[in-house]
């Protein structure tokens, strides 16, 4: 168990991945910031609220190169150490 789990990747653009109170399939929060080196062609932001089986509340939106995403009482939160190996 992690208080906090941190990690920055860069491919196509800057990620920042937060993870709050985490446990091997469990995390309290799961946040993602994102700066993609392409932008969309969209004219409105994409927005999303999610609520799943696998985590209690989700928000997610995307305009242009911005990405922000948020999974509150997660099962599934990303892997960072896959972003570890990777890099």
């Amino acid at each position: 168990m992690k208080l906090f789990h941190y990690e920055t990747y860069e491919d196509f653009g800057k990620e920042y991945f937060l993870q709050i109170l985490t446990f091997r399939r469990f995390a309290l929060l799961d946040i993602t910031v994102s700066w993609s080196d392409f932008s969309g062609d969209e004219i409105f932001p994409e927005f999303s609220l999610m609520v799943s089986s696998y985590q209690l509340f989700g928000f997610y939106i995307r305009y242009k190169r911005f990405e922000f995403d948020l999974s509150v009482i997660t099962t599934r939160p990303r892997d960072l150490r896959w972003y570890r190996r990777n890099k």
